[in-house]
């Protein structure tokens, strides 16, 4: 590849982009969602408001702890294949979500989901780095930023007209079931579209280091969350 090649703007950047800015949609969409399917899900698994609430600890806790792990992946085995990886594993653990049998099989599908959210996620922001132009790239991130704001308000607001919609009687199992969809339009899209980027001499997984900075950020995020959820709604 020539130098003037290089610095030739992707010309399906924009497009790109789309298929980015909807996987970084999800992970933050399926975190408010569940707030108002608590009382359905408690309702049904006869739960107490503990188990109520680790279905959104669980997603939260394991999301930030691995979000570091899930951005070196994509640098050394490269950002799109990682994309893909979280977002077909974020389909799969939307599944076990609709179909939990038990509040705990839930909680375990909700750990999955934050994993693999962990691996999607920084992919999206790390290739929008490489994808634009510098006279682009501001635009970009403004949008990109202008999801989560967004995911905010459109979760809590699309999982109350799913519950009350109750299609097929899914009830709340509906709010993670409807992942499934958008993931395959992000993969039959995506794939053939999305180009591959990694960065340039990226050093090798230290699991030592991994397993150190995952302990430390464990011991300073999961107490904060469990002070919120003691302090939180239906808290003591």
């Amino acid at each position: 590849m020539t130098l003037q090649n290089t610095l030739q703007p992707e010309p399906r950047r924009w497009a790109m982009f789309f298929i980015l800015l909807v996987g970084a949609f999800l992970p933050p969409l399926d975190f408010f969602i569940v707030n108002v399917a608590l009382p359905s899900i408690q309702q049904e698994f006869a739960s107490s408001s503990s188990v109520e609430q680790l279905v959104i600890s669980s997603y939260a806790a394991v999301y930030a702890v691995t979000l570091i792990t899930g951005g070196r992946l994509g640098d050394l085995y490269g950002r799109g294949k990682m994309f893909f990886l979280g977002l077909i594993g974020f389909a799969a653990a939307s599944l076990l979500c609709g179909l939990a049998w038990s509040p705990w099989v839930l909680i375990v599908g909700r750990i999955l989901q934050g994993a693999t959210a962990a691996i999607m996620a920084p992919q999206a922001l790390a290739s929008i780095q490489v994808i634009f132009p510098e006279a682009e790239k501001p635009l970009a991130l403004s949008l990109y930023g202008a999801v989560f704001g967004l995911a905010s308000v459109i979760g809590q607001a699309l999982g109350g007209v799913l519950i009350s919609l109750d299609l097929y009687h899914l009830g709340w199992r509906l709010i993670f079931l409807v992942n499934l969809p958008v993931v395959l339009f992000v993969v039959l899209f995506g794939l053939p579209l999305l180009k591959e980027t990694r960065a340039r001499n990226a050093r090798k997984l230290d699991p030592v280091g991994m397993v150190l900075a995952t302990a430390t950020l464990s011991a300073l995020i999961i107490p904060i969350i469990e002070v919120v959820r003691r302090v939180g709604p239906g808290g003591h």
